[in-house]
């Protein structure tokens, strides 16, 4: 497990349809979605939802769903830069430092912070410049899983600590800070449905790979064996291995996304249409899917299920975003 930290969102809205809550008027200088998040059109229809999992929390029911759009890839530290530049210009973030302990010892880091403009008002959003660390069981973290993204305090701009790193998915994002960009573009994150539905390929495939089958050679992950740490492991640049039949990159693996439901072991039932759990229930986790580079082979079912807090997100949490 990864130090966990507290979190923050943001909002807004300009070209697609989304609920009347989720619009906040502003006047952006560019809130056009970047023209680098490519999206692929998933043509609605039926699917068997669910599988055999061990928390038994993915019953198999018949779920239909509408048609929509999901970008081809997790969302990048470049895309996710020009979002900050943007929403700071309008209001919709600040900066600000907190202490942060884990089992190395404290130290400071910059935060972004919702602020008064935003959906998420004094929520973190993300981690910058992430030091480096330990897991909670005490290994130093790879420098690779820092977060690349640093604010220039001189020019009051985001920028990457490493070019290199622009086309790497963005890391140490909330929950808040993905529904965040979602609603400055007026597009969303995934349901649970449609995440599944997509990672599937129009197939029902076991793992969300380019034929259903996995090894290392068709997704960033960390084994068969769960807790198991591995000192090189982190997250690689978008699209690094073979899309699914949708042409979806990195369905599994690299970082888990977040989704837009609350978690339910009992929501799904036989027969709906575009579910999506709005209720937060007793402990209000959301919905993240798909594991991760650092999670085992078992995370990556296409079935699999996974839950948390809205206001943690570490080095290996991440997001793609969805038009209706």
């Amino acid at each position: 497990m990864k130090r966990i930290l507290f979190t923050v969102i943001l909002s807004s809205l300009l070209s697609y349809s989304c609920d009347e809550k989720d619009l906040i008027t502003q006047s952006s200088v560019d809130s056009k979605l970047p023209e680098s998040i490519i999206l692929k059109n998933i043509e609605g229809g039926n699917f068997i939802m669910g599988g055999v999992t061990v928390q038994g929390d993915a019953p198999e029911v018949n779920i239909t769903l509408t048609g929509f759009q999901i970008s081809e890839k997790e969302i990048t530290n470049e895309q996710y830069i020009k979002f900050l530049n943007s929403a700071y210009v309008d209001g919709w973030i600040i900066i600000s430092s907190q202490s942060i302990n884990d089992p190395c010892g404290t130290y400071t880091e910059n935060m972004v912070i919702g602020d008064q403009n935003s959906p998420y008002q004094g929520e973190v959003f993300l981690q910058l410049a992430e030091t480096g660390g330990c897991t909670s069981g005490g290994e130093v973290e790879h420098i690779n899983n820092k977060s690349w993204i640093s604010f220039d305090n001189s020019t009051n701009t985001f920028g990457l600590l490493d070019i290199s790193k622009a086309e790497w998915p963005v890391n140490w994002v909330k929950w808040f800070g993905a529904d965040a960009y979602a609603q400055y573009y007026n597009v969303s994150l995934p349901t649970e449905a449609q995440w599944e539905y997509a990672a599937r390929g129009g197939q029902q495939l076991k793992y969300p790979t380019d034929d259903g089958t996995l090894n290392s050679s068709k997704a960033n992950y960390n084994g068969d064996v769960p807790g198991m740490y591995n000192p090189d492991g982190h997250s690689l640049s978008t699209g690094s291995y073979p899309a699914n039949p949708y042409k979806l990159y990195d369905m599994g693996g690299n970082v888990w996304e977040w989704c837009k439901d609350y978690y339910s072991e009992s929501f799904y039932t036989e027969g709906v249409t575009d579910p999506v759990n709005t209720n937060p229930g007793s402990n209000s986790k959301r919905i993240r899917r798909g594991g991760s580079w650092n999670y085992h082979s078992s995370t990556l079912l296409t079935y699999s299920r996974a839950s948390d807090y809205e206001n943690r997100g570490n080095n290996h949490f991440g997001f793609r975003i969805v038009i209706n």
